[in-house]
């Protein structure tokens, strides 16, 4: 029955002078999410085009930018036209309808109330059960008329809003198979953002499933940008000559200070503008002002941590929304949860970190050696 699908974006329709590259960075996302050429996707002022299919609907569902969409009817601009297709519509099926005509053209012989009058009346005439309701209606039958054709329209899903990813620039996610970073991911593709993930992996302290857990994280994540990067960094060498420092409880911070020196050099390679996680205030010990202070002083990039005020429950339900929930919570050795000291500091200082980085008078030569050898590059694209 549907011919096309008619997309709108709201929040791009505010960017004035820079609304045409926000148009083409969606229009270009719409192509690799839904496997479509350029040529079949109709670019217009306010909205855009493209073939209908319940493919096609479905995979809108993944593309930020979009406020929302409908499958639409295209037909000619003719009101025997128009009749003919609605009452070709299984309208008995409903109690209670609106209609909504919408004259783009103005000089089309009929005003939007008029035609409004006009297909009520058509409407009640040939389907007994149904009634007006102009405030809360079980239907609503838009008809949006232009010069030489018009559009038929009675279903509007919401989409994901947000702004198209790569609008906003590029970032290195710092992913692991918990339930915060995931949804952290979603947050900032939300926002324009392309994502690369780097996960730190400590074979053969963790296992398989570990990084079985993170191929899948991305695979669902990845529905969102289409094509994705990981870089899989192996730091058990790392982990090891770490957990020798003098002072254990600091063990975790300096952990997480070579973890962002690491991410620092990979984000550049990659002309990253920040880095990003899943950090959420308090929620445990590295994750103290204190902690983050003394931790995110090893990169000289922007981070970014959309979850920081979040509740828990808010992100567990968000996780569950997002498909990545049930597989968060998959039982798996993770490098943090094995590397944490019974009693870490909460409360860490720069000068302490960067003493006992001293005692370690390798780490930053082992740093250096495992960047260059020790990282696995995994890319994933939507197979369609």
């Amino acid at each position: 029955m549907y011919d096309k699908i008619l997309i709108r974006f709201g929040e791009l329709s505010l960017k004035g002078k820079n609304k045409m590259f926000f148009i083409n960075k969606l229009v270009t996302n719409i192509q690799n999410i839904c496997n479509i050429k350029f040529e079949n996707i109709d670019i217009q002022i306010d909205r855009i085009f493209i073939p209908f299919s319940e493919e096609n609907l479905n995979s809108l569902n993944y593309v930020f930018g979009i406020s929302s969409f409908s499958p639409v009817i295209k037909s000619k601009t003719n009101l025997e036209v128009w009749k003919n297709i609605v009452l070709n519509l299984e309208l008995n099926q409903y109690s209670t309808f609106k209609m909504n005509c919408r004259r783009k053209w103005k000089n089309f012989h009929m005003d939007s109330l008029e035609l409004n009058n006009h297909f009520g009346s058509i409407i009640l005439k040939n389907f007994s059960k149904l009634k007006v309701d102009v405030k809360n209606p079980d239907i609503e039958l838009n008809i949006e008329i232009h010069k030489d054709y018009s559009y038929i329209f009675w279903k509007k899903y919401i989409g994901l809003g947000g702004l198209p990813v790569g609008s906003s620039g590029k970032a290195l996610h710092l992913l692991s198979g918990g339930i915060d970073s995931p949804v952290a991911a979603f947050e900032m593709m939300k926002r324009g953002v392309k994502l690369y993930f780097l996960s730190f992996i400590s074979p053969p302290h963790t296992d398989e499933m570990t990084i079985k857990k993170i191929k899948l994280i991305i695979e669902e994540l990845n529905k969102y940008q289409s094509k994705s990067t990981l870089f899989l960094f192996n730091y058990t060498d790392l982990m090891n000559y770490i957990g020798l420092v003098s002072n254990q409880s600091y063990k975790i911070v300096l952990m997480r200070r070579s973890f962002y020196r690491n991410a620092t050099i990979i984000a550049n390679q990659k002309n990253c503008l920040a880095i990003s996680n899943g950090e959420n205030l308090g929620q445990v010990a590295s994750q103290t002002m204190e902690a983050m202070k003394t931790i995110h002083s090893q990169t000289n990039l922007p981070v970014f941590q959309p979850l920081l005020t979040k509740d828990k429950l808010e992100t567990i339900k968000q996780s569950e929304k997002l498909n990545l929930f049930n597989i968060s919570i998959i039982k798996a050795c993770e490098t943090c949860e094995l590397f944490a000291p019974n009693n870490p500091a909460t409360k860490p200082t720069e000068t302490t970190a960067s003493n006992l980085e001293q005692e370690l008078d390798m780490l930053l030569e082992l740093e250096k050696k495992s960047i260059e050898k020790n990282i696995e590059k995994l890319h994933f694209k939507i197979l369609k």
